[in-house]
């Protein structure tokens, strides 16, 4: 007899990503549409600038609902780990649209703090969720043998046991009931809120724990992956590119800012920029379980990586340039604001298909996983 589990978790993941789109719908419309009536309107005037930036993180949080449900609705290979990724980023869309949902669903009186509560539900579902993509893709560790390292010190030795004991399909569901339910009564001891229990140290403790866990899991299946496996990893390892790509123009294009001392634009680049950023990561970790084309992984790290690098290569340059010409190096020497700008500009479009190139082959030795390091 078919377990109804799969069928009542992609109910539950399907409410969350709805709920998500439609609260955050609801909070747009509330803050500058009002033609809606999901939600009273606010009564303060809101600038553009923090519209444009409630807009972009709206969108992510719908992008990431969507990604949800093309997981959880997955069938075929890799659909159990398909499953957990899609409960994770299901929660991640929902809590990120927390102002939405509360404008949506909270009612004032005595059901505020059983509501402010569910917030934790959702969150250790999705550290589950998590946990368990991890122990399941590329393929379920819990078949493979799990010795202990040889060269692990003894102290760390429990560890491992218990991270090899959170492969098993129930184990992170207890650990999670467990969590909750400790948190919540430890938050009626000290007379809090449960609705806080979230906020509470140990639940940071709980987030690094599972992050751990997370890593320590995908570098198993990172060294024991072969063929289609591998493939499958470095997708993960694409997603991660494009997030430490757009990481990197930040800190580049943050850098000139500081230096050439402009004006900060009217749009809040700094947000919007990681927000591309993180779209293209959880775009990554979805085309890591559901694609099937012809497009090569390592690819778009190398394509992806050169890029980033040399865009932030042309900020600094640019920033140095500036620095130059403004007479904070060379005093008594100054030169308009924006000159350094476009000589860095001139000088990056004309080396960038020689560097891009150069890059490429520097990405071409990134190690790639398990088995497939070696030569055919």
């Amino acid at each position: 007899m078919k377990s109804a589990a799969p069928t009542a978790l992609r109910l539950f993941v399907t409410l969350l990503a709805v709920v998500a789109v439609v609260a955050q719908i609801a909070y747009l419309d509330a803050l500058a549409w009002h033609r809606l009536g999901l939600t009273s309107p606010m009564g303060a005037q809101m600038r553009p600038p923090f519209l444009t930036l409630m807009t972009a993180h709206a969108l992510v949080s719908i992008v990431c609902a969507g990604l949800a449900l093309a997981l959880v609705l997955h069938e075929g290979p890799r659909e159990r780990a398909a499953r957990g990724l899609g409960l994770a980023l299901g929660a991640w869309s929902y809590l990120t649209a927390y102002s939405g949902v509360t404008l949506l669903l909270r009612s004032p009186g005595g059901t505020r703090a059983l509501f402010d509560a569910h917030f934790l539900i959702v969150e250790v579902a999705g550290l589950v969720g998590l946990i368990r993509f991890a122990s399941l893709f590329p393929r379920p560790l819990i078949d493979q043998p799990l010795p202990v390292p040889p060269d692990l010190p003894a102290a760390l030795r429990p560890f491992h046991a218990a991270s090899v004991r959170m492969l098993r399909p129930a184990a992170p569901v207890i650990v999670g009931a467990v969590v909750m339910a400790g948190l919540w009564i430890l938050s009626s001891a000290r007379g809090t809120p449960i609705g806080d229990a979230g906020l509470d140290p140990i639940m940071d403790v709980v987030r690094f724990a599972a992050a751990t866990l997370v890593v320590i899991n995908l570098r198993r299946s990172w060294g024991r992956a072969t063929g289609e496996d591998a493939g499958r990893l470095l997708w993960l390892l694409a997603a991660l590119t494009f997030l430490i790509g757009t990481l990197l123009v930040f800190i580049g294009a943050n850098a000139l800012m500081a230096v050439a001392g402009w004006p900060e634009p009217l749009v809040p680049w700094r947000p919007l920029l990681m927000d591309v950023g993180l779209v293209g990561f959880l775009g990554g970790l979805a085309l890591a379980v559901l694609y099937r084309g012809s497009i090569e992984p390592l690819g778009v790290v190398r394509r992806v990586g050169s890029f980033a690098t040399v865009a932030t290569l042309g900020l600094f340059l640019a920033a140095g340039l500036e620095a130059l010409f403004s007479g904070t190096v060379l005093a008594g020497f100054s030169l308009r604001t924006g000159v350094g700008t476009i000589i860095a500009f001139a000088i990056v479009l004309s080396t960038s298909r020689g560097l891009i190139r150069a890059l490429e082959r520097s990405f071409s030795v990134l190690p790639t996983p398990g088995l497939a390091r070696r030569p055919a």
